[in-house]
C-alpha cells in the first residue's frame, strides 16, 4: 500500500513539472496576457515602457525556419539559446517610436542612438532576490526608422546567475529621455515554467 502512494506521489510531482505544449501563436498569446506575469509595463508622462519575456523556443523556432524540427536540430538550438533569459524592452512616446529624430533635436537623437546601440550595458542590469547583480550579456537595438509603434531592444541575461532566486528585476537607468529610473520585476518560476512550443505541431 505504501508503494502505491509513493507511485501516485511521483505521478503528481512529475505531472506538475511537465510544461504545457502549445503552438507558436498560443505561446505569443500566453505572453501577451499580463495575468501570466511575463509582461510588465509602466507609464511615465507621454512615454510607455514595457518589458516582455521571450521564451527560448521562440528563438529556436526562428532558427529552424522551414527546416524539419528533428531531435538533432532542436538540441543544437536549445543548447545555443537555453542558457539565457531574453526580454524585449519597448519604449514608445504617444504610441510611436521614442527613439527617432522626429521626437527630439538631432544631436540628442544621435547621442541616444549611440547609447542604445553600443553603451546600453551602462544603463541596464538585472538584480535578484538574493541581491546578486547580473549584467547584460548582450543586447540588440532594432532600428525601424519610425515604422513601428515602439523602439524595441532585445536584452539578454545569463540564466545560471539567476538560479535559485524567487524573482529577477530588470533595472533601467535614465537613458536621456526623461524616463527616470524604472524597474521591472518578474517571478523566476513563471519565467521557467512558461509553455513550450510543440514542434511536432509547428511542422
Amino acid at each position: 500500500m505504501k508503494q502505491i502512494w509513493i507511485y501516485i506521489g511521483l505521478l503528481v510531482t512529475f505531472g506538475s513539472c511537465a510544461k504545457q505544449k502549445v503552438s507558436e501563436e498560443e505561446l505569443k498569446k500566453y505572453i501577451r496576457d499580463v495575468d501570466n506575469g511575463l509582461r510588465q509595463s509602466i507609464k511615465a508622462g507621454e512615454f510607455a515602457v514595457e518589458a516582455t519575456y521571450q521564451p527560448t523556443d521562440l528563438f529556436v523556432l526562428r532558427e529552424l525556419g522551414s527546416s524539419k524540427a528533428d531531435t538533432a536540430s532542436l538540441n543544437k538550438w536549445h543548447k545555443k539559446y537555453g542558457g539565457h533569459y531574453y526580454f524585449i524592452l519597448s519604449i514608445s512616446k504617444n504610441g510611436k517610436e521614442a527613439i527617432t529624430p522626429t521626437q527630439m533635436p538631432y544631436d540628442e537623437f544621435s547621442d541616444l542612438l549611440q547609447t542604445v546601440s553600443f553603451r546600453l550595458g551602462e544603463y541596464i542590469n538585472m538584480t535578484t532576490a538574493k541581491q546578486d547583480t547580473i549584467p547584460l550579456a548582450d543586447f540588440i537595438y532594432n532600428r525601424t526608422f519610425g515604422m513601428a509603434t515602439g523602439s524595441d531592444i532585445l536584452m539578454v541575461f545569463d540564466k545560471k546567475k539567476a538560479a535559485q532566486t524567487d524573482w529577477v528585476q530588470i533595472n533601467l537607468k535614465e537613458l536621456g529621455l526623461g524616463l527616470g529610473t524604472q524597474n521591472f520585476r518578474f517571478d523566476r518560476e513563471r519565467l521557467d515554467e512558461a509553455p513550450e512550443i510543440d514542434f511536432n505541431r509547428a511542422n
